[in-house]
This record gives C-alpha cells, structure tokens and sequence, in this order.
C-alpha cells in the first residue's frame, strides 16, 4: 500500500486522533489517503506491545465475524475481509490467508458470512452428535507487528504520533506541538472511561481474554480451529459472559507462533494470569488438536510455551460507538470539562468528536470497514461546512 505524502507547505492540522490501537490508526491511514493532514496522541504507543493496558497487541487476531444481528457491523467486516486479500499478498508475514474450521451446535443458523469467504462448506468431519463442522478460508494477522507496520506507514506520510496521557477531550483542540484543530477522533478503547467530557464512561468495560502463546512444530500445517456454541453479539453486556471459548490462532511469520485461547471474562480488571484457566487452555485445545504437542508429544503438557498473556477487549454497553458528536469548545460549564485542567482555548468556537470506540473483541476484523465510514463521515463534517472552513485553511 502507497499512501501520498503530505503537502511539504506547513498547514495547520484537520484533525487530532486520541489513541493508538487499531481502530486510531487504521482511521488515521484512512484520512491521511483522502488528503487530510493529522497527529496521533496516545499514552500507549504501537512499540509498547507489553503495555497491559493496550488492548490491541494482545489480540488473537484472525477474521472470523460475529456479526450476526447487525448490519453496520457485518459491512465493517465485509470490507475488511475483502481489503485483507491486499494485505495478504503485499505483506504476507503480517496477514496470511489460511483454512479455519469452526466446531458448533448443528442447531445454529448458519453464519451470514457464508456467501462471503472462500472456499464455505458445512461437514460433519471430526464432530460428536450434534455438532457441525463450518470450514471456509480467512485471514489471520500477527497483532503485534501489524500495528507496527500500521504507525510505519503513518509515519511515513509524515503523520507525528506523540506519546501523550489526556486527562480531557477539549485539551486536543489545541496541544502545544499542533496547535488549532476543529475536529477530533476520539479512539481511546478503555481510555475513554476516564477521559473528561466523554459522556459515557460508566457504559464502558473491559471484557478479560487469557491466551498462551506456543511455539508449535516446524511443519505444522497452519489451521485456524475454534471451538464454542456461543460468540460475542451486540446482546453481550457488562454484566453478562460466554463459557471459556476454545480456538487456535497461528500467527502469520516464520517464528512458528500460535496462540491458544482463551476466555470471555466480562468486567474482569485482573493484570496477572490464572494459571488453573491456562492449563484447562491448554488442555481443551490439546484435546482438539493433538498436533501441537508435536510428532512425540504424549499430552498437554509437552506443547512448548512461549508466554501467558493477558489483554482486554474494549467494550461497550450498547455496542460499538461511531458516531460525530458536536462540542462547545472554550465552554468551562460542559458536562465534565469544569474538572478540567484550566483550558488552553481562549476564544469559544464550535467543534466536533468524532467517537470510534467500544468495538470489544472485533477491534482487527472490523477495523479497515470501520475507517472507511469514519472516513466518510470526516468528509461529511468537512463538505457540510460543520466546521465553515478547514483548519488547514484557517
């Protein structure tokens, strides 16, 4: 992927993106090819990938949608998965396109991706009664190194992204490196609980996923396997979560890497790994694939481990937000900026978030569909004279 540089001319910034997981930078890659000029401010950096709090290096990875119930969100993720193929081919130790096998209830509808993804069959092969067997081809993505390659990218077309911890919304309209902006992108994942002037924090939470990682044997043929009668779903609540699911995720590259999951554990703040949950991890995903403990393996125990990780998924009650949301900026009585530090905004004026968080286990497979219509809706903001002007024409 060729991005365009940006104008050589100093500009003021159009937009400040808060966050530096997936969703921020994809959105961020996004509008610097429309034409926009942007910054990236984050606390966690894409280089910070044993950051605990930074959900997006610890993410399995793969495409596999859950989307079932929800229009907006299948169309995320059908045009990520048709942009992967691009991905696959220009970088394929980043995203590789391989074969996955889901084991459910024979008693579920089908998934609406059926139409979708290569190569779709439904077998009865290496199932108990009352199982099914969904086998079709997609895509799996080394988290880590992919959002490496994302800020690579960014940082070529000349896009700053500066490691900075906001304590308020309204401090990004104006930050000392940038100056000026009219519109900022609020993708700060868990963050935004604490972020004054979000309206929402108590509607965000964390939902706890535990893998281990594996190293497993050269020549082990990569498959993606997954095991669960329930997925994740607009329904999946702050109160609520699904039994321990079961999958297998190899990672694209030649380190022979696979990631073994794993759990659903809503509103779980635990940093440290439970070492009872990683043995039944390793045990059930033996059980369904004995090939990970290699040609001589007897049992679980003789799969190698590389590490226990711990990472949290980003949710919201409600679902994924997306959505533009106009501010009084300079206006000390908005809801939660009288909290904040005194402001930098001498003159009242009008702007505008544009919130894009809350995406939960989703964060990859969804994240290049998503950018497109946050895309979308920057131009809208811009063309529909919201801001009057550009800020790079102020």
């Amino acid at each position: 992927m060729t991005l365009p540089l940006l104008e050589d001319a100093p500009r003021a910034l159009d937009a400040v993106i808060i966050g530096a997981g997936v969703t921020g930078l994809s959105i961020g890659l996004e509008l610097v090819k429309r034409g926009y000029k942007i910054a990236v401010v984050a606390k966690d950096l894409p280089e910070d990938d044993q950051s605990p709090g930074f959900a997006s290096p610890w993410a399995g990875c793969n495409w596999c949608s859950f989307a079932d119930n929800n229009k907006r969100e299948q169309e995320w993720d059908r045009k990520t998965y048709q942009a992967l193929f691009n991905v696959a081919e220009n970088h394929p130790n980043l995203c590789e396109l391989i074969q996955f096998h889901s084991y459910e209830s024979d008693k579920l509808p089908e998934p609406w991706f059926k139409d979708l993804v290569k190569d779709y069959k439904v077998t009865k092969e290496g199932t108990k009664p009352g199982e099914r067997c969904i086998s079709y081809k997609s895509f799996i993505m080394h988290a880590p190194n992919y959002l490496r390659h994302l800020a690579q990218q960014l940082r070529s077309a000349g896009v700053p992204i500066q490691r900075k911890r906001l304590t308020s919304l309204e401090e990004a309209y104006n930050l000392p490196s940038y100056g000026r902006v009219n519109l900022v992108i609020n993708a700060t994942g868990l963050g935004a609980r604490s972020l004054l002037g979000n309206k929402d924090p108590s509607d965000i939470y964390p939902i706890r996923g535990q893998t281990v990682l594996v190293k497993v044997p050269q020549g082990w043929k990569k498959t993606c396997f997954m095991m669960a009668s329930d997925h994740p779903d607009e329904k999946t609540t702050k109160d609520t979560e699904i039994p321990e699911p079961t999958y297998i995720i190899p990672r694209p590259g030649p380190e022979g890497h696979v990631v073994l999951g794993g759990s659903f554990q809503v509103n779980n703040w635990e940093y440290a790994p439970d070492y009872a949950l990683a043995e039944r991890i390793l045990k059930r995903n033996y059980e369904l694939c004995p090939e990970l403990a290699g040609p001589n393996g007897k049992s679980w125990k003789d799969i190698e481990i590389v590490a226990h990780n711990v990472g949290f998924r980003p949710s919201r009650q409600g679902g994924c937000r997306l959505d533009l949301e106009p501010i009084e900026l300079g206006n000390a009585k908005q809801e939660g900026m009288q909290l904040a530090p005194k402001s930098t905004i001498t003159e009242p004026r009008t702007g505008a978030i544009l919130h894009a968080y809350g995406i939960g286990p989703a964060g990859f497979q969804a994240s290049l569909g998503y950018a497109l219509e946050a895309g979308d809706m920057v131009d809208s903001y811009f063309k529909k004279g919201d801001a009057k002007k550009r800020s790079s024409k102020l």
